[in-house]
Formats: C-alpha cells, sequence, structure tokens
C-alpha cells in the first residue's frame, strides 16, 4: 500500500475525530436511464446469489385489459435531475433541508428525536428510536467511517475542489453481505457502479464529491458546493416549528 492509499483509508476512518460542527451546502445531480441500468445491474447480481424480488402492481392497473392506442401516455421523465441540500451538524443536531419528490423536506434531529415539515406534514416521533428519519445526501459524505474495508482503490492523485486540498480516488466496491454494516456505500452510488471517483478533503476527511460510473459515463454525482467546519450556528439554527395553522403530529 502507497504512502497516499494508507493516508486516503486514514482520512476515511478517522473523519469524524477532525471536525466537531459542519455546515454543507451540495448538490445531487442524476442522468436517470443510466441510473436505471446500475439499478438493474445490482437487481441481477442479487438475483445470482439468491435473493428474491416481488414485483408489485399499481392497484389501478390492468394490463392486457384495454387496447394501446386507448391508453393515454404518461409524460416522459427527464433524463437528467438535479436536486440541491442543506446539512447542519453538531454533537448534539442535525438539521437538513432535501428534496423528496416535488417537495421540500425540513427537518430538526436532537438525541433520538426529529421534528420533521414536509409534504403536508408536520410530525414528529417524540422520542421513540423505533422511528428514524432520513438527512438527505448530505449524510452520505460523511459517513465515511462505514466506507472503509469496502473500495477498492484503482488510482489515486492530488487535487482541488471548492477551494481545499483533496486526495483524488477512482476506486470500485468490494461486495459486502454484512447487514451490520449498514448502507454500505449504496448512498453514494445507487445501484451497481463500475466504479466511483471520490475527491477526499484532505484536512477534514469528508468527500467533497462523488462521481459514480457506468459503461463509461457519469450517472450521479453528489458534492459539497460549500462546507464550513467547526462553525458557531445562530441561536435559531435548529429551531423548528409546525407549519403554520397545524400542530406537531405522531409517528
Amino acid at each position: 500500500m502507497s504512502t497516499l492509499e494508507s493516508e486516503f483509508f486514514d482520512l476515511l476512518a478517522t473523519s469524524q475525530s477532525r471536525w466537531t460542527r459542519l455546515l454543507i451546502e451540495g448538490r445531487t445531480w442524476t442522468n436517470i436511464v443510466l441510473r436505471n441500468l446500475a439499478w438493474q445491474a445490482q437487481i441481477d447480481r442479487e438475483k445470482a446469489n439468491g435473493v428474491h424480488f416481488a414485483v408489485l402492481q399499481r392497484p389501478d392497473s390492468d394490463d392486457g385489459a384495454a387496447d394501446h392506442n386507448e391508453v393515454e401516455a404518461e409524460p416522459a421523465e427527464p433524463v437528467e435531475h438535479e436536486e440541491i441540500w442543506s446539512l447542519w451538524v453538531t454533537p448534539e443536531r442535525r438539521r437538513a433541508r432535501f428534496r423528496v419528490g416535488d417537495g421540500t423536506v425540513d427537518v430538526v434531529i436532537e438525541g433520538s428525536t426529529f421534528w420533521s415539515n414536509g409534504l403536508g406534514r408536520s410530525f414528529t416521533n417524540g422520542g421513540n428510536s423505533d422511528h428514524g428519519h432520513g438527512q438527505g445526501d448530505g449524510q452520505n459524505l460523511i459517513r465515511t467511517t462505514e466506507y472503509c474495508g469496502l473500495l477498492h482503490v484503482e488510482e489515486l492523485a492530488r487535487g482541488m475542489r471548492i477551494g481545499r486540498d483533496t486526495i483524488d480516488a477512482k476506486v470500485t466496491i468490494l461486495e459486502d453481505e454484512d447487514p451490520e454494516r449498514g448502507q454500505g456505500v449504496h448512498g453514494l452510488a445507487i445501484g451497481d457502479a463500475d466504479y466511483l471517483e471520490l475527491s477526499i478533503d484532505r484536512e477534514r476527511g469528508v468527500v467533497l464529491s462523488a462521481s459514480s460510473w457506468i459503461r463509461g459515463d457519469i450517472y450521479r454525482v453528489v458534492e459539497m458546493t460549500k462546507v464550513e467546519f467547526d462553525t458557531h450556528f445562530t441561536l435559531d439554527a435548529f429551531k423548528i416549528e409546525p407549519a403554520i395553522g397545524t400542530e406537531w403530529s405522531s409517528v
């Protein structure tokens, strides 16, 4: 293992000890057609390993019951899609804003309790740890410890991104079936990528950018467009109220 490769894995393993507070703004870009190919590659691999999949049919569908000429075609989904998101992190609290469908979700998490606004709802789990809440794609750029042992390095170079020194790596994903390992790198790649290109902050160890490739093209990019480490948040940074005219409902 080269010195640079050793540094790369050490940064991933120790990133969360290199900062205490974090503010991220970022974006996720996806090529829908190529992402679907990556999804199918994952499904085919898991089927080959004995995993069974259930095919669900919409209750309002009736395949073969109507003439194709009589069925109104659904609007085609755009080939490319981009979302922006934000994430605030302290040892005690997190706040995330991210897109879900056509709406924006705003969630504050403190310990095991979350409060969430979005998609026409204002709800909380009231501290019930059986009900968790997503934090958008930003969280996948700071869960670096989980990636150790799942990546094989193909190429390494020194680089620069958003004004910060980086180690840029081309990596492939090692197959791992350990349920205790969590999501693995699924949150970065979505499906079976042929390889990933990662830019790792050389001081703090977070992933500044992750590009997923399949069949010679990029199909997904998750990247920070702005990052502030150990910033001091205002008192209202984690203040959240239910939507006007409503109260918090329980999960």
